[in-house]
C-alpha cells in the first residue's frame, strides 16, 4: 500500500511538471501556430486529467484534513474547467450542446456552493485564516463560471466561432493558473501564503485579459463588410 501511494505521488508530481511545461507552450503558439498548439494543449488537457485523478485519491486517503478537503474543491472546479475548454472547441465546430456539459455544470455548482458552506465553517471554528478565505474565493468565483456556463449553453447560437475560442482560450488559462498554484503551494513555501495562493492569478490574469482584446478585436475585424476589409487592404 505504502508502494502504491509513492507511485501515485510520483505520477501526480510528473503530471504536474507536465502541465508546468506544456502550458506555456500552448500559450505561446496560441496565434502562432494552431498544430504545435494543439499538440501541446492534448498534452496539457491529458496531464491535467492525471493531476485531478490523483488528486481525488489523496484526498480519500486523507479527508479529514482541511487543506485536502480544499485541495479536492479545487481539483473539480480544475477538472470541470479543462472539459469546458475542450467541448468548448466541439462546439465552436458544429457540435451541440450536450447533457454532459450540462453534467459538469451541475457539478461545478455542487462544488461552488459546498466551497462557501467550507468557508463559513471553518471562519465559525476559527479555522488558519488563509482556508477559509480561499474555500470563500474559489468558492465565488465557482458559482460565476456556473452562471457563465448556463448563459452560454442556454443560448449557445448567441455566441459565434471567435465567442467559444476565446471561452476556450480563458478556461485553459484558469486551468493552468491553477496548475501553476498547486506548484507555489506545495514547492514555494519561502513566500507569503497570499503570494503562493494568489501569486499565479495576480501575474497570469493580465494574460487572460491580453487574449480577450485580441479575440475580441479579430471579432470586430471579421464582422465588417468584405468591402471594408478590401478598403483597408488597399
Amino acid at each position: 500500500m505504502e508502494l502504491l501511494g509513492k507511485i501515485s505521488l510520483l505520477i501526480h508530481i510528473v503530471a504536474g511538471v507536465s502541465t508546468l511545461i506544456s502550458g506555456p507552450i500552448a500559450i505561446f503558439y496560441n496565434f502562432k501556430d494552431p498544430k504545435k498548439h494543439r499538440m501541446a494543449g492534448k498534452l496539457f488537457f491529458y496531464a491535467m486529467m492525471i493531476v485531478v485523478v490523483s488528486s481525488i485519491i489523496g484526498f480519500l486517503k486523507r479527508p479529514e484534513v482541511v487543506f485536502f478537503q480544499f485541495l479536492f474543491g479545487l481539483s473539480m472546479l480544475v477538472l470541470c474547467g479543462i472539459l469546458r475548454g475542450l467541448r468548448s472547441i466541439f462546439i465552436m465546430k458544429g457540435a451541440p450542446v450536450s447533457r454532459f456539459d450540462w453534467f459538469y455544470t451541475v457539478l461545478l455548482a455542487f462544488t461552488g456552493i459546498a466551497m462557501i458552506i467550507m468557508s463559513a465553517r471553518h471562519f465559525a471554528l476559527g479555522t488558519m485564516i488563509a482556508l477559509p478565505i480561499l474555500f470563500g474565493v474559489f468558492g465565488f468565483t465557482t458559482l460565476l463560471d456556473v452562471k457563465l456556463n448556463y448563459r452560454v449553453f442556454s443560448k449557445p447560437q448567441l455566441l459565434d466561432k471567435i465567442d467559444w475560442m476565446k471561452l476556450h482560450t480563458q478556461t485553459m488559462l484558469g486551468a493552468f493558473i491553477a496548475s501553476t498554484t498547486a506548484f507555489t503551494v506545495n514547492a514555494a513555501h519561502f513566500l507569503p501564503w497570499w503570494a503562493q495562493w494568489f501569486g499565479p492569478t495576480m501575474l497570469l490574469l493580465p494574460l487572460q485579459f491580453y487574449f480577450a482584446r485580441k479575440l475580441q478585436g479579430m471579432k470586430r475585424v471579421s464582422s465588417r463588410p468584405s468591402e471594408e476589409l478590401r478598403a483597408e487592404v488597399k
